[in-house]
């Protein structure tokens, strides 16, 4: 089973794919972040420039760790991506509207993919006020990150019923290291629940 994790920038993404990732123990990929891409693709999206270039980088990116995790699915598994196809339409509405054609043609890279369900993660105020907000990335103000997310997100909003096995999760008020969150998580997006590893009292 092939579970995609999306939404908007300093969302929660990257941590809930990590956590989920550990409590199923089969897998997960992240798209990485500043050390992992190449830097002319963080100055470029500072910037607001190169927008085919941007999106054909990510969409390859996320083809890469769809292509790997098919070595690896098989019944009773769960593996967690961090992006999907909604994530390069979601993120056409930072261009100005002449690039928007070709992006829509970077959009085919995403078609084979199919996860069996997409998490769109979604919020209000709380998340810019307590993840955003004190990030304090080198690479992006916060001025910055918060007009990309707040666009992005409603971008989100809207695309969801568009895309099949999408369910959306309000992450306000939702702590991703939190055993009882995670569980939530799972029980809205209608997952499998994960195997425990036992704890046994061995005490002499």
């Amino acid at each position: 089973m092939r579970v995609a994790i999306v939404g908007g920038p300093g969302i929660g993404k990257s941590t809930l794919l990590r956590q989920l990732g550990d409590l199923y123990r089969n897998g997960s990929y992240g798209e990485g972040e500043e050390g992992v891409w190449d830097p002319r693709v963080l100055e470029d999206i500072e910037a607001g420039r190169n927008a085919v270039g941007v999106t054909a980088y990510f969409a390859w990116v996320y083809d890469a760790n769809y292509r790997d995790a098919a070595d690896h699915d098989r019944p009773g598994r769960v593996i967690f991506f961090e992006g999907s196809r909604i994530t390069l339409e979601a993120h056409i509405a930072e261009y100005p509207p002449e690039c928007h054609e070709e992006l829509r043609g970077v959009l085919a890279i995403g078609d084979t993919w199919t996860p069996d369900k997409v998490i769109v993660l979604t919020s209000s105020t709380d998340t810019v006020e307590k993840h955003i907000l004190r990030r304090n990335r080198p690479h992006e103000s916060a001025e910055v990150m918060v007009r990309r997310f707040r666009l992005i997100d409603a971008e989100f909003r809207r695309l969801a019923p568009l895309y099949p096995n999408t369910v959306l999760i309000d992450r306000d008020h939702l702590e991703f290291h939190n055993r009882a969150d995670l569980i939530r998580v799972i029980q809205a997006a209608g997952l499998p629940m994960f195997h425990e590893i036992p704890y046994t009292e061995m005490s002499r």
